[in-house]
C-alpha cells in the first residue's frame, strides 16, 4: 500500500498531465506565430523595398509601420526617414501662405503667371530665406518640364547669369545617378565682392504618390560627405549651403490666384507646380539690396525660363533635350510618360466623381 501510494504521488495526474500538454500546445502555437509573423514581415519588407525601388513612399512608410519594429534593419529606418521628409514637404506645400510674415509679390503676367511668396527666418547668428513659386502649367507640359529638370548636365546650357550684382553659377554638376530619377548634385555660385562664392549638394529625391494622393514629387536638401562617399569635402576657396526644399507637381485648385490670367482658349485642364526652398546662405545678415535682386529679379527669371525651356523642349526646339530624351527613352522616358499618364487618369477619375 505504501508503494502504490508512492507511486501515486510520483506519477502526475490526468489533470496535470492535460494541463501540461495544453501548455506545449500553447508554447507551439506562440512559436508557430511568430515564425508566421516573421515570414508575413519578411514579405512585407521584401514589397517595401520594391516599392521603395519605384519611389512610391507612402506606400512604403504604411508597410513599415505595419511590420514588428525588431525586424527592421538601418536600411529600413532611412527608407521610413525618407518617406517622412517627403510626407512633411506635401504638407508645408500644400499649407497655404498666407498671412504671418510671408511677403506675397502678387501675380507675375505673361505667358506663364506666377505667385511668388518669401519670407525672412532669423536665428542666431544666421538669416534664412524662404522661397515659394507657384505657377499653373497645361497637363502636356508636364513630359517636358520633367525632362528639363532630370538633365542636370544640361542647366549650364539655360541657366542665366547677372552682371548687376554678379550672380553665375558657375558649376552645376552631377555626382551621382540613384534609381531612375533621383540624383545628387553640386551647385557653385559666384556672389558679388566682398560675399565669398557659395556652393550646395543637393540630394534630389523622387516621390511618387499617384494612387494615394494623385502627386509626384521631388525632395531636395544639402548633404555633407559623411551622408554619401561621392560627396566632396568642404574647402576654403567656398560657404557651403543649407537648403531644404522640393517640388510639388498635382492638380491645380480651382481657386488658385493664377490661374484667372491663364489662357483657357486650349485647355481648361491644368497642374499646379510648386517649389518651395528654405536657404541659409551661412550669413550673419543678408544685404536688403541682395536680398531685393534675389526674390525679385533673380528667382523669377529663373522660374520663368525653366518653364520656358520645358515649352520649347514640347515644341521640339531643344535638340540636345532631345537627344537626351532619344537615348534615355527605354531606362527612363517611357516610365516618366507612363506615370505622367496614371496621374493625369487620377485626375480625371476623381473630377468625374465629383461631377
Amino acid at each position: 500500500m505504501v508503494l502504490n501510494s508512492q507511486l501515486e504521488e510520483d506519477c502526475p495526474s490526468n489533470s496535470e498531465q492535460n494541463s501540461a500538454n495544453a501548455g506545449d500546445a500553447v508554447e507551439i502555437d506562440e512559436e508557430e506565430n511568430q515564425l508566421e509573423s516573421k515570414a508575413e514581415g519578411g514579405w512585407l519588407l521584401e514589397k517595401a523595398t520594391l516599392l521603395y525601388e519605384q519611389d512610391k513612399l507612402g506606400q512604403v512608410k504604411a508597410l513599415l509601420e505595419s511590420v514588428d519594429p525588431d525586424i527592421l534593419e538601418e536600411k529600413h529606418h532611412a527608407m521610413r526617414r525618407r518617406a517622412e521628409e517627403a510626407e512633411k514637404l506635401v504638407k508645408d506645400m500644400k499649407a497655404k501662405p498666407e498671412g504671418g510674415s510671408w511677403v506675397d509679390q502678387g501675380i507675375s503676367r505673361g505667358k506663364f503667371p506666377t505667385r511668388i511668396l518669401y519670407r525672412l527666418e532669423e536665428g542666431e547668428n544666421k538669416v534664412e530665406l524662404r522661397a515659394r513659386c507657384e505657377t499653373p502649367i497645361k497637363k502636356d507640359l508636364l513630359e517636358s518640364l520633367f525632362c528639363v529638370l532630370n538633365e542636370t548636365e544640361l542647366y549650364k546650357t539655360w541657366l542665366p547669369s547677372f552682371n548687376v550684382p554678379r550672380f553665375k553659377i558657375t558649376e552645376c554638376r552631377k555626382l551621382k545617378q540613384i534609381g531612375r530619377v533621383s540624383q545628387i548634385l553640386i551647385v557653385v555660385m559666384e556672389l558679388p565682392w566682398p560675399m565669398a562664392t557659395r556652393e550646395v549638394v543637393i540630394s534630389a529625391a523622387a516621390f511618387d504618390d499617384i494612387e494615394e494622393n494623385g502627386h509626384i514629387g521631388i525632395k531636395m536638401k544639402n548633404i555633407e560627405s559623411k551622408d554619401d562617399e561621392t560627396v566632396p569635402e568642404a574647402t576654403s576657396k567656398t560657404v557651403r549651403v543649407d537648403m531644404d526644399g522640393g517640388f510639388l507637381f498635382e492638380a491645380c485648385p480651382k481657386d488658385h490666384p493664377a490661374l484667372q490670367y491663364v489662357n483657357k482658349e486650349e485647355d481648361d485642364e491644368h497642374m499646379l507646380v510648386t517649389f518651395t526652398a528654405l536657404i541659409n546662405p551661412n550669413m550673419k545678415v543678408l544685404p536688403q539690396s541682395f536680398l531685393n535682386f534675389i526674390v525679385k529679379t533673380a528667382l523669377g527669371t529663373c522660374w520663368k525660363i525653366l518653364l520656358q525651356i520645358a515649352q520649347d523642349v514640347k515644341d521640339g526646339k531643344k535638340p540636345d533635350h532631345t537627344s537626351a530624351m532619344a537615348r534615355k527613352r527605354d531606362e527612363l522616358y517611357d516610365y516618366i510618360k507612363e506615370r505622367v499618364e496614371a496621374m493625369l487618369a487620377t485626375l480625371k477619375s476623381v473630377d468625374k466623381i465629383g461631377a
